[in-house]
């Protein structure tokens, strides 16, 4: 069973629903060899995603348009995830620096949004609108909206 089943749950009436819908998973990955069952609290939304997303590129279109949105996005995540280090809440997934042996030279993966937490993501979010301020960005609708939505919801 190469497939992960996701079954959300958001209530007492529901986890009847999804342990019927777990039990069915089960019994038909079993056939094909030992399985996990994991329970987890569930991670950041592809909204909050789309949210930190809107803020980025508010900042590479006044700010680093000479530079691709995922060039200024890898530069924005690699500050994010050092500042995070240095207040002593590393990136529960850090970037990695690896040894290119052909080259001889250093290459960095930069952390994945997508892997951040909620909370990370939320973290993200407050960075990226500090880091707007600083460099004098005028968020645009979508940014602000986005932004104002997420502050009511923390």
């Amino acid at each position: 069973m190469t497939k992960e089943v996701v079954i959300r749950v958001d209530s007492i009436k529901g986890a009847q629903f999804a342990l019927s819908r777990a039990s069915a998973a089960i019994s038909k990955g079993i056939e094909a060899g030992p399985i996990e069952v994991v329970l987890r609290r569930p991670g950041k939304s592809r909204l909050q995603e789309e949210k930190y997303h809107a803020m980025i590129g508010d900042i590479h279109r006044q700010c680093f348009r000479g530079y691709s949105v995922e060039g200024v996005k890898a530069v924005l995540v690699n500050q994010f995830a050092h500042e995070m280090e240095e207040q002593g809440t590393p990136l529960s997934k850090p970037g990695e620096r690896v040894w290119d042996w052909v080259l001889q030279s250093p290459v960095y993966v930069r952390p994945s949004t997508t892997k951040f937490r909620k909370a990370e993501a939320a973290a993200f979010m407050e960075f990226l609108y500090a880091t707007g301020a600083e460099l004098e960005v005028a968020w645009s609708e979508p940014a602000l909206k986005a932004y104002s939505e997420f502050k009511e919801a923390a």
